[in-house]
């Protein structure tokens, strides 16, 4: 008896599997798409900037055109009240000026106490730049208020400066430490060091020390050497530093508020005053715009006397 033949199933073209047909499957060849790729990457970005940046952002601007009404009601009038108001009243120039002040101080004394650890962090063997490192980081992941609480304890009247100078008998009453511009500057510096110590590090990180040495064979002492060539080639890393440190200073709202005194005002202050406390949304919208504007105008002219594709590609 003969077997019956067997034959292979009959499939519709829109049925036919793909391992019939040689080709792969939808999921794969979705993957090999590059505008899908390029969607998952980018997409989530664009959302969160559209939604959580851009949005809120003309809500602002809109804002700053309108009035404040009886109880902090918000009056859809348009007016450029609010903006004539913020440059017209010498108070809040004085506070801008403040701000920038401060901002400067603690860039320059940032930098100051940046480099040399930073410096040697670039130096020093990789099995201890790692431990280092660790040391660096791990305080910073305590609360900003609590440091500024413990700035409060060191600081203060009965802190622990002034508790020892009175025992040495260098003063005979406590200095005002706390409280004062001194504080604000010793806290944000305190604060800002990693924004200052890791570009410095990264860009000496980098710094081919053979020219060092070329230049030390060619007579220059340590020194020279440094001044002519480790500090020029660093460079980059500093102006790095200084702009995130002038940005995240000018900025700050904790630090001042805990540590600063009524001559301590800076801007950031003053907007949530406007908001939280008189509820003069228009005014603090339209002051946010300023300080927004202020802000990329001070980066354009950065970009143009000191270059951010130098700072970008170090």
């Amino acid at each position: 008896m003969e077997k019956a033949a067997l034959k292979a199933p009959a499939y519709r073209s829109d049925e036919i599997p793909d391992a019939a047909t040689g080709q792969e499957p939808f999921f794969i060849r979705l993957l090999q798409q590059r505008g899908f790729i390029a969607g998952v990457q980018f997409g989530p970005i664009v959302f969160w900037i559209f939604f959580f940046l851009l949005i809120p952002m003309l809500i602002i601007l809109f804002y700053s055109f309108c009035q404040r009404g009886p109880g902090g009601v918000i009056e859809h009038s348009f007016s450029l009240k609010n903006y004539t108001h913020f440059f017209v009243a010498p108070i809040y120039r004085k506070v801008l000026i403040k701000s920038a002040v401060i901002a400067l101080e603690v860039t320059l004394g940032a930098l100051l106490v940046a480099y040399i650890p930073a410096y040697y962090l670039a130096t020093v063997k990789m099995k201890n730049r790692i431990l280092l490192l660790i040391m660096l980081i791990v305080p910073f992941w305590t609360s900003l208020l609590i440091r500024n609480y413990s700035w409060i304890l060191i600081l203060g009247r009965e802190g622990i400066i002034n508790v020892y100078l009175m025992q040495w008998g260098i003063i005979s009453e406590p200095l005002q430490l706390l409280y004062s511009e001194f504080a604000v500057v010793l806290g944000l510096v305190h604060w800002v060091l990693p924004f200052m110590i890791f570009p410095i590090f990264s860009t000496v990180d980098n710094i081919d020390f053979d020219l060092v040495n070329a230049a030390k064979n060619l007579g220059a002492n340590s020194l020279q050497a440094f001044w002519r060539v480790t500090l020029p080639l660093s460079m980059p890393g500093i102006a790095g530093g200084c702009l995130l440190t002038f940005i995240l200073t000018i900025g700050s709202f904790v630090t001042p508020s805990l540590l600063g005194g009524p001559e301590d005002l800076m801007i950031t202050m003053v907007i949530a005053e406007r908001f939280l406390t008189l509820f003069d949304w228009p005014f603090g919208s339209a002051a946010s715009i300023i300080y927004l504007a202020i802000m990329i105008a001070f980066v354009l002219v950065y970009d143009r006397f000191v270059g951010l594709k130098r700072i970008l590609n170090m």
